[in-house]
């Protein structure tokens, strides 16, 4: 690499720290007026698809999809992700503009100013990760007063991985599917670990592909499933990360972390 396209590079990543906080200030002050408003879900949802889209023109992130067709219009998933990065919800979000998606999260995200607020008042549900009793409540109370347009996306191994690995998922993901009746979308990301590895500032540009699975019906399954079902979602993310992976190196990228 070039002396002329390391500056660029370190350019382009210095405005990303600059612009990112300031992107993320003014979509969660225009999705809190869109809910003070009194709007439906899928229209306050716009604010969370113009800041994942202007996440990714910020940092020159170019996403490549592959399985779109698996969607049904009209249908809710419990959306089912690996974790490779803090970059997987901007991609996911610009990535899968036909679903209105709110996100389990860390409780700690409600204590951020402005983006809390905005995350509270969007129908998206925080957890402690705690394994306890009181996170079972926290999801399904959260649940039970969601739009039915609305799909709720989990990062099923809970936290983000530090090295790019894939990791087990927990159960939480699969009780709510089985609790609300909603057919699993199983995803996968590849090359966000490569642009924003955890413990750095600097955003890089770079490629990403993004596998989508057909769903996974639940109907006739019960709460005695719920380790099968885990475990078919995970042989079938790992799949998906794995077919991900692939497209990048056929493309000359190496996909960061660990296969």
């Amino acid at each position: 690499m070039g002396t002329f396209e390391r500056t660029r590079r370190w350019l382009r990543s210095l405005l990303a720290l600059v612009l990112l906080p300031a992107n993320i200030i003014f979509w969660s002050a225009a999705v809190l007026v869109y809910a003070f408003c009194g709007a439906t879900p899928r229209a306050a949802h716009r604010c969370y698809r113009g800041f994942g889209r202007t996440c990714l023109w910020i940092a020159g992130t170019r996403v490549e999809r592959h399985g779109l067709a698996h969607l049904l219009p009209g249908q809710a998933y419990v959306v089912v992700s690996n974790h490779e990065s803090n970059w997987d919800p901007p991609t996911l979000l610009a990535s899968l503009p036909d679903l209105v998606i709110r996100f389990v999260l860390k409780t700690q995200l409600l204590k951020v100013p402005v983006l809390g607020s905005a995350l509270r008042r969007t129908g998206n549900i925080a957890v402690e990760r705690t394994k306890t009793g009181a996170d079972v409540k926290r999801l399904q109370s959260g649940m039970s007063v969601r739009d039915p347009d609305v799909s709720i996306l989990f990062f099923a191994e809970g936290n983000r991985s530090r090295d790019g690995s894939y990791g087990a998922f927990k159960m939480g993901a699969f009780a709510t599917a089985l609790d609300f009746k909603l057919p699993i979308l199983p995803v996968a990301v590849a090359g966000t670990h490569r642009i924003w590895r955890p413990g750095t500032a600097w955003v890089q540009r770079g490629p990403v592909v993004l596998e989508i699975g057909e769903p996974i019906p639940v109907e006739g399954l019960d709460a005695d499933d719920r380790a099968r079902l885990r475990d078919r979602t995970h042989a079938a993310v790992a799949a998906l990360r794995r077919r991900a992976r692939a497209c990048l190196r056929a493309q000359g990228v190496d996909p960061g972390g660990i296969d």
